[in-house]
């Protein structure tokens, strides 16, 4: 069997490592002075920006550079300052290139996460792994790297290189075709519904909503195959 993980909030903790490395930044630049806000505003009023920008991209809207550029310039703006001024625009270029080195390098995972993957290499032959992810190559590879998980993966597919996001089925589709693997035989795992429970739906592959935090899903919504809210359950279903 072929288990395709997402990697976001499904094995690497995107939030905790995120808020981290923010922190860091926020205090490195003082932008406490240049934006007269505490940390929890101004990281409250980046997300919702930056959840806005990533929304856009995967609709092929924005390109890769604006999100990583406009996720700090519009957040600037929103506490008073000029987003199109030089000055600004160099910060937010700065503050970019600082989140993508000090990010990879965090190392936190989602609860359970390592001991499900050692676990799954010992029942290597039965289940080869691989990685699906909507993130930026130069971070999402090095950050596995960093926080030691890479090793336990067979297959690496990123949508920058299949050239579509999830969740289009193409991108499934492709990645099937590289693992020279049919629907029936996979199973995908992700903590996004709209992304990678949806996309693997389209593709007709059966999935597990990793719904760590207890969302309800909407009637109107079609129920995942299962649902988990701790990667501990996962090798029960297996």
């Amino acid at each position: 069997m072929f288990l395709l993980f997402d990697l976001d909030r499904t094995l690497w903790d995107f939030d905790g490592n995120a808020e981290r490395t923010y922190r860091a930044m926020f205090a490195q630049f003082e932008l406490e002075k240049l934006c007269h806000a505490d940390f929890e505003t101004f990281h409250d009023r980046y997300r919702v920006i930056n959840d806005a920008l990533w929304d856009a991209y995967r609709n092929g809207t924005v390109t890769k550079e604006m999100v990583a550029i406009r996720r700090f310039s519009l957040t600037l703006e929103a506490f008073g300052c000029d987003a199109s001024s030089p000055s600004i625009i160099r910060l937010s270029k700065k503050l970019s290139d600082y989140y993508v080195v000090e990010g990879v390098r965090q190392t936190g995972l989602m609860p359970g996460a390592l001991q499900l993957l050692q676990w799954l290499e010992s029942q290597h032959d039965r289940f080869s792994l691989a990685v699906i992810t909507n993130g930026f190559s130069e971070a999402q590879l090095p950050k596995m790297k960093t926080s030691g998980i890479d090793r336990f993966f067979d297959f690496f597919f990123l949508s920058e290189d299949l050239g579509v996001m999830k969740p289009d089925r193409r991108f499934f589709d492709l990645a099937l075709s590289r693992m020279n693997a049919t629907p029936d035989q996979c199973l995908v795992v992700g903590d996004d519904y709209n992304v990678d429970i949806l996309g693997a739906m389209r593709a007709g592959i059966p999935q597990v909503w990793y719904n760590y935090n207890n969302t309800v899903l909407p009637k109107e919504k079609t129920p995942p195959t299962y649902v988990i809210s701790h990667l501990s359950e996962l090798p029960a279903l297996l």
